[in-house]
């Protein structure tokens, strides 16, 4: 390891992979020491960049052995490239979600653990600022005790999106394929939840999957929340539209999350922040404020995370046992959704 950088290597170099690519790339604690991907026409990321190209993760691994790595492949890969990683002793950031599969997650994180290997899972939007602030608030009783709140994944995927066999199957609605970040950050900020119900749809579109489905969660605390989801609702009630993280989304001034609570309320990623003036009632005036927070991309600040994981100064925010609960959670949703019952965690 040098002494002013961390050596990474990232395994995948599709969209995402080539957004972290350049993340590393801007940033003074890292430097790019190779790109790894089965699909041999990734070479010219490499070759542009400047950097080692490899067709093979492994290979890689051994030759450049880097101080750190970034798996950014197909999900069906993810714990594969992760094994490999942990059994060479190299810290790991993997992209979310760690496995469509919860035993062999539950496996891994068992396994990462004995290793004593740095494992991080790729949820960045632990790592927004506005998140950051919204579970101050509410961990320091701004909003009282919790009682009900609301998340919003609404949006419309082209229709050419689905040209691909696998995203009109069973498995592949928005609820496997999309939710993670939203029920990683509905854990986050509400607290575990010990049970789900809920019902889909696929009248929008008529495909094997779901397009749409509405969930009610039961936390240990006794909060409630529903989420409300669609892919196929036109609409600008979504994290993407809201959050200014990514470009290629149009941002609006709108918001995707409510959380409410006795004293108070709080909306994201905005951060209305509602309460009275000395007792709550209803009959009384409610004042909004709006905490000033200072704007930074997640998935820079995930990165920057990371480096000082490697160098031993920070533990991982999102470990794999951390994620196996978002993905437990996950799965209840999807099972509740499927035979309207009321799914216990």
């Amino acid at each position: 390891m040098s002494d002013n950088q961390v050596r990474l290597a990232v395994i995948g170099a599709g969209a995402m992979g080539q957004n972290h690519i350049r993340f590393i790339q801007e940033e003074k604690g890292a430097v790019l020491v190779a790109i790894a991907d089965a699909y041999a026409g990734a070479q010219k990321v490499a070759e542009k960049i400047g950097v080692p190209f490899y067709q093979e993760a492994t290979q890689m691994m051994d030759e450049v052995k880097p101080d750190g790595l970034l798996i950014v492949t197909p999900n069906k890969l993810h714990l594969p490239m992760a094994r490999e990683a942990v059994r060479r002793h190299i810290p790991v950031l993997i992209e979310k979600p760690i496995s469509d599969n919860l035993e062999d997650a539950k496996k891994f994180a068992e396994e990462a653990k004995t290793a004593k290997v740095p494992v991080l899972i790729g949820q960045h939007r632990r790592y927004n600022p506005f998140v950051n602030q919204a579970k101050k608030v509410i961990d320091g009783g701004e909003l009282g005790k919790l009682t009900v709140s609301s998340f919003h994944y609404m949006i419309y995927k082209n229709d050419s999106y689905f040209d691909v066999d696998w995203r009109r199957q069973k498995g592949a609605g928005p609820i496997l394929v999309n939710l993670v970040h939203d029920v990683d950050l509905l854990r986050y900020l509400i607290g575990e939840a010990d049970a789900v119900q809920g019902i889909s749809s696929s009248n929008a579109r008529g495909f094997e999957t779901e397009d749409s489905a509405v969930v009610n969660i039961h936390f240990q605390s006794d909060a409630l929340a529903s989420m409300t989801i669609s892919d196929a609702t036109a609409s600008p009630w979504n994290w993407e539209a809201t959050a200014r993280e990514d470009p290629q989304y149009r941002p609006f001034e709108a918001d995707a999350y409510f959380i409410g609570g006795t004293k108070g309320s709080l909306s994201l990623p905005r951060l209305h922040q509602f309460q009275y003036d000395g007792e709550s009632s209803w009959h009384k005036p409610l004042r909004m404020e709006v905490a000033p927070v200072d704007p930074q991309l997640p998935h820079k600040m995930q990165l920057k995370h990371f480096v000082q994981v490697i160098i031993g100064k920070e533990e991982p925010t999102v470990t794999p046992t951390d994620n196996v609960k978002t993905l437990q959670t996950l799965t209840a949703i999807k099972q509740a959704t499927e035979t309207r019952e009321i799914v216990t965690i």
